[in-house]
């Protein structure tokens, strides 16, 4: 009988202890609710990501070559797999033939960079290298998109030695542009995955120079400025303020001699020496001297002319601080 009373008492505490329970839980639930604890329709929170990222990571590549003969190859074909199943497959032609003997000597693939900085891997297809003047590598990108699909990125196809740049969100490619020189440009990525070119400088292709840099970079904005202005009239002042500053610009003022209304500039300094007839322009050449300073050589069909400019840094580009012309300016054919 004792027994039995003991037995209904346990049980009756427990059924509280349940009791008690369910209404904590229930006060949770309303506390977080009244939070705003509870996700809106639609939301997706990091599961959604988690999931993209997930399904990305069960693609396993394998590639393999179309023969362009019995020693060469002239394409590459990629192929990804999930789940045994081939759910990827691309084709590319590769820039120029690659040996059978040097192929396995290559990384045709890679699949660990993120290259649109969304966190997820994306897929780099190597195309050899172009070795025509210079050495180049050239690849075909693809980025995982929120479908869970790879999508081409075309104008990855043109980028010489793509490299990626996490701490600012760009990419850059650089190839030789001439002898001396080497250019590079950087991208971003647009909302939809395309590449926009932002910024473009020279350099000095041959790295013997400690000032070779420079001396390329201010031939590149002298090159632009006699190639954006001189195609507009003499008189144009307001296109030309941006490329000088305020010293020349007194000077070129100081320098015009003739009647005018408002500020007017001796801008012809540029071009030739003043008065009479140039004739035809033939040709335009630019010559770093150092640092700072580029000697122009203009020449018409019967006059020539040659200017040296004073360039100076202004923040992330320049401006034509002084000109000069050389001894030998101002030559006229007779």
């Amino acid at each position: 009988m004792i027994e039995i009373k003991v037995a209904k008492k346990e049980q009756s505490a427990s059924i509280a202890r349940l009791i008690m329970m369910d209404a904590l839980m229930m006060c949770c639930a309303l506390l977080l609710l009244a939070c705003g604890g509870k996700k809106t329709q639609g939301e997706s929170g990091d599961s959604d990501s988690d999931s993209i990222t997930s399904l990305r990571q069960q693609y396993r590549f394998e590639h393999q070559f179309i023969k362009a003969d019995d020693k060469n190859y002239d394409s590459i074909v990629v192929k990804g797999y999930k789940e045994g199943k081939v759910a990827f497959e691309c084709r590319h032609e590769l820039v120029d033939y690659v040996s059978v003997e040097n192929a396995a000597d290559m990384e045709w693939i890679n699949d660990t960079t993120d290259i649109n900085f969304d966190g997820i891997p994306d897929l780099q297809v190597y195309r050899s290298v172009f070795v025509r003047g210079q050495v180049a590598h050239l690849y075909a990108g693809y980025v995982w998109t929120p479908q869970q699909k790879f999508e081409e990125v075309e104008e990855w196809k043109d980028l010489f030695n793509p490299e990626v740049h996490p701490e600012d969100q760009t990419i850059t490619a650089n190839y030789r542009s001439d002898a001396n020189e080497r250019t590079y440009d950087t991208y971003k990525w647009t909302d939809d995955n395309k590449l926009e070119l932002i910024k473009t400088r020279k350099g000095a292709f041959f790295g013997d120079d400690p000032l070779g840099d420079e001396k390329v970079a201010i031939k590149y904005f002298v090159e632009q400025f006699y190639e954006d202005w001189g195609k507009k009239e003499l008189d144009d002042y307001d296109a030309l303020k941006p490329y000088i500053t305020p010293k020349l610009r007194k000077y070129l003022a100081d320098a015009y001699e003739f009647d005018c209304e408002g500020e007017c500039l001796a801008t012809w300094k540029f071009f030739y020496e003043g008065g009479g007839d140039v004739g035809e322009w033939k040709s335009c050449t630019f010559t770093p001297r150092d640092e700072s300073h580029v000697l122009v050589e203009i020449e018409y069909d019967n006059y020539k002319y040659d200017v040296l400019l004073k360039v100076i840094k202004d923040g992330d580009t320049y401006k034509i601080d002084s000109l000069k012309q050389e001894s030998r300016a101002a030559l006229r054919f007779q």
